[in-house]
């Protein structure tokens, strides 16, 4: 199997998940370890080759072992409003179901990006970094509502990345850039130019 040297060309499809490595659900089950997949992914490369898409398998990987890490220094401050910003605030944050989150917009992307979590339980990792984005830039919702929608629903959850990747959307946490905010339209022409993942998604209810 060449998935690995061509991972880099199908990392952010959003419709076919499938292209993805899918390694999240069997690392946050702990069925595999990151130890292990970067010895494997370093075999590899000793036996067919390295190239981008090899570095990029190592470098999320090595992403999220950083966000377990990290976690260790600052623990509570990844649940606090401020993330690791300034005094921790713990005040209480609004609850969604996914029902609640489909009045909020009739944005498309919106629309199937819940149906897609709602069904599936996961999204691609583009996927969750436009939704992170429309949650908090375009909504004007509470980062810490999101990450525990994403605790509900997503059959890989790991807290570690969950809050550390929401953090980093938000603006407060390991980005010294500050929130970042997508342009969801640019993003989906992109990485979704036929319009796959908005017709397939928004005709699930």
């Amino acid at each position: 199997n060449n998935f690995p040297s061509s991972y880099f060309e199908t990392r952010n499809n959003m419709y076919c998940s499938d292209m993805t490595s899918r390694f999240s659900f069997y690392l946050s089950c702990g069925a595999l370890d990151v130890k292990f997949l970067y010895n494997e992914i370093k075999s590899y490369e000793k036996r067919i080759g390295s190239n981008k898409s090899t570095y990029w398998l190592v470098f999320e990987l090595l992403w999220r072992e950083y966000f377990y890490w990290h976690y260790q220094s600052w623990k509570q401050a990844y649940f606090s409003q401020n993330g690791i910003n300034n005094s921790y605030e713990f005040s209480d944050f609004t609850l969604y179901t996914i029902s609640d989150l489909k009045r909020l917009s009739d944005n498309l992307f919106w629309q199937a990006s819940l149906n897609e979590l709602e069904s599936t339980g996961f999204q691609s990792n583009r996927t969750r970094q436009l939704f992170a984005s429309f949650w908090i830039n375009e909504l004007g919702l509470n980062w810490r509502s999101g990450a525990y929608l994403f605790e509900e629903y997503l059959i890989d959850y790991d807290v570690f990345s969950n809050y550390g990747n929401w953090m980093y959307i938000a603006g407060v946490g390991v980005d010294s850039r500050g929130g970042r905010i997508f342009n969801i339209q640019n993003q989906l022409n992109r990485y979704d130019p036929e319009g796959v993942y908005i017709y397939n998604w928004s005709q699930a209810n």
